[in-house]
């Protein structure tokens, strides 16, 4: 049985969708279990808990579960939650609790641009949780996907939602940044493959869709699949950066933040695909993939 942290989420839901076709058990660590309905319809068995409560992921680890997938992570710091708190401290408690129960599989999702000294915290943290895995002992496989796409995400829906609405789009800086957005299915299967995996036990893969794409390149692919026609404007990023914390400062969830912006002053590309490398794998092209739900 496969133990999932962050089930509800939008990787959540479709490596579930992955796994269940594979007729494997699931049971998913939840804040609220009313709001995962929809999980437990399918037959996803639910279990109240957080992993920033480490009794709380050590009670939902029995006997039965031989996997934990740690899934949960944030973009923004939300009031009340760090980067520190979800991704160091969250995943040292399901480390510790694997290690406790006897859980030697573990897979992790970490992020495309992750290292040491990194410029954002974002992804400094997510440096020190892979450390914490790798110094384990666990049988761990650790994913590092560029920005994800897919139907219900938060990437491609919210510029979508912006185009639609306004005729003029802002762009971050200069816009040159490049991006390999990955399809969050090829994503999924990729980890589905990698759990019964020798060759995948004690790596680290980062994977990414097939094209490279400017963050301006990026904005025009959208706007061609809505079939709408936008005029650009660059903000310089000193400009951006004046807005962000002014944003973050008023706004429970402000629309970007300082340390988003540290991120996008970087290209998010990889030339060594696991996906493609390892897993064998065609992954969907970016334009592909948003004709499937961008209408």
């Amino acid at each position: 049985m496969i133990l999932i942290t962050g089930g509800t989420g939008f990787v959540g839901t479709n490596l579930i969708g992955r796994l269940l076709k594979d007729s494997q058990r699931v049971r998913c660590l939840v804040r609220n279990p009313g709001k995962a309905e929809r999980l437990k319809e399918k037959g996803v068995e639910l279990i109240r808990g957080d992993v920033t409560n480490p009794s709380s992921v050590l009670e939902a680890i029995t006997p039965e579960i031989d996997t934990v997938i740690h899934l949960v992570g944030i973009l923004a710091e939300p009031k009340g939650q760090t980067f520190r708190s979800i991704h160091v401290e969250g995943t040292r408690s399901v480390i510790e609790a694997c290690k406790a129960k006897g859980v030697k599989r573990y897979l992790h999702i970490s992020a495309l641009g992750t290292r040491k000294n990194a410029r954002s915290e974002y992804h400094k943290t997510k440096w020190e949780a892979e450390e914490l895995i790798r110094a384990s002992g666990l049988e761990y496989t650790i994913f590092r996907p560029s920005v994800m796409f897919g139907k219900e995400d938060n990437f491609t829906n919210m510029f979508a939602r912006i185009i639609r609405l306004s005729p003029v789009i802002f762009i971050p800086g200069n816009g040159k940044n490049r991006m390999q957005p990955v399809h969050v299915m090829d994503v999924a299967e990729a980890m589905a493959l990698s759990i019964n995996r020798a060759e995948a036990k004690n790596r680290t893969f980062e994977v990414a869709g097939p094209d490279i794409y400017t963050f301006d390149e990026i904005m025009d692919k959208i706007c061609e699949a809505l079939g709408k026609k936008r005029a650009k404007v660059c903000i310089p990023m000193p400009l951006m950066r004046i807005g962000a914390m002014l944003a973050e400062s008023v706004l429970p969830t402000p629309p970007i933040t300082r340390d988003q912006l540290l991120m996008l002053e970087e290209d998010n590309i990889t030339s060594d695909n696991a996906l493609v490398k390892v897993f064998g794998m065609k992954p969907k092209g970016f334009v592909e993939g948003m004709k499937t739900y961008l209408k």
